[in-house]
């Protein structure tokens, strides 16, 4: 039997060297596992972020900001924003407005405490909507000295609006209105703002209350509108925007713990002391009472005295951890 090899066709170059360019121009950028997204409600980016926070009761007297979870913003941008290739060659940027985004959901997988009394939790994009007797609203509450591995389901979002919003008006946030698109002229007491604009859509679904004759449109592909319609109408679109659509803001996300059932870290404090020493006071009194002389019970008040120095070092200063391991589902309304 005798094998025979084919010759491999010969390799244009100069298709070669189209393809590559074609691959490395902006429109077939490369995405992360090809699922960077940012208006399809079917494919929400996913993140896995675990708080750990730990410190004394005595550090939490003194120092509130121990009890709160806080990366840098530096921190932030790497958990949440998704990088894309933007070439060949490796090159990459990450994209994504931490301002504007569309949550999806956020569960909590995991959660252990060894704080002796229970902490009620606020986590950035989570309402708060778990309240305790003193009728404080927090996102979550975590049980003294527990450790759970089930899943919870602490936040979703309608995300239809918002998406819907993004495919009319790309780009645009209640936050952005008066920056992205709008050019002001002071000096002529004009606005000219991009036709895509939601505040132009809004002129134009209301032109019978408006004066048109404040608006006219420029070649450029912008809309030249009065200083003082753009001013008076700009608050209303804000608000619209605002109420219909849920954007959360993750540019500063952190979770922090509290009490949940005292109004500050010296109460529980001071709570916990008393409930740890009332046995040691009631055996105390007892041995006293049953002392033969005065010196005895003098001796036995010194020895439950410096008892109760070591409990209260011990209370204060014992470490304390919070651990939680949270599934964040989400994606960007703009880049």
């Amino acid at each position: 039997m005798s094998v025979r090899s084919e010759k491999a066709a010969p390799v244009n170059m100069s298709d070669a060297a189209a393809t590559i360019e074609a691959a490395q121009s902006t429109d077939a950028n490369l995405a992360e596992g090809n699922n960077y997204c940012v208006a399809s409600p079917e494919n929400p980016l996913k993140r896995n972020v675990v708080v750990s926070i730990k410190a004394s009761l005595n550090d939490m007297c003194l120092q509130k900001t121990r009890g709160t979870w806080a990366p840098s913003q530096e921190a932030l941008r790497s958990i949440f924003q998704q990088r894309k290739f933007t070439s060949l060659d490796g090159a990459a940027e990450p994209m994504g407005d931490l301002k504007s985004v569309v949550l999806h959901n956020l569960r909590v997988q995991h959660v252990k405490s060894t704080f002796p009394m229970s902490l009620g939790a606020r986590i950035t994009g989570v309402d708060d909507a778990t309240y305790t007797s003193t009728g404080e609203a927090f996102s979550s509450v975590i049980l003294p000295n527990c450790e759970s591995q089930r899943e919870t389901e602490l936040q979703s979002d309608d995300v239809s609006l918002a998406y819907e919003f993004a495919k009319k008006f790309p780009g645009y946030t209640s936050q952005n209105l008066s920056e992205k698109g709008v050019h002001e002229v002071s000096q002529r007491r004009f606005v000219l703002v991009a036709a895509d604009h939601p505040i132009v859509s809004a002129i134009s679904e209301n032109a019978d209350k408006l004066q048109m004759g404040e608006i006219s449109m420029m070649p450029e592909g912008l809309v030249k509108i009065s200083q003082s319609l753009y001013e008076s109408i700009l608050p209303l679109v804000r608000t619209q925007v605002e109420s219909q659509i849920k954007v959360r803001d993750l540019s500063r996300a952190q979770v922090s713990v509290q009490p949940a059932e005292y109004a500050s870290w010296s109460e529980a404090r001071n709570e916990l002391m008393v409930e740890a020493k009332r046995p040691l006071k009631a055996q105390m009194q007892a041995e006293v009472s049953a002392a033969t002389s005065e010196g005895e019970a003098q001796r036995i008040r010194g020895e439950f005295e410096a008892r109760e120095k070591a409990l209260e070092h011990e209370i204060d200063h014992k470490p304390l951890e919070c651990h939680m391991s949270l599934e964040v589902s989400y994606n960007f309304l703009s880049k």
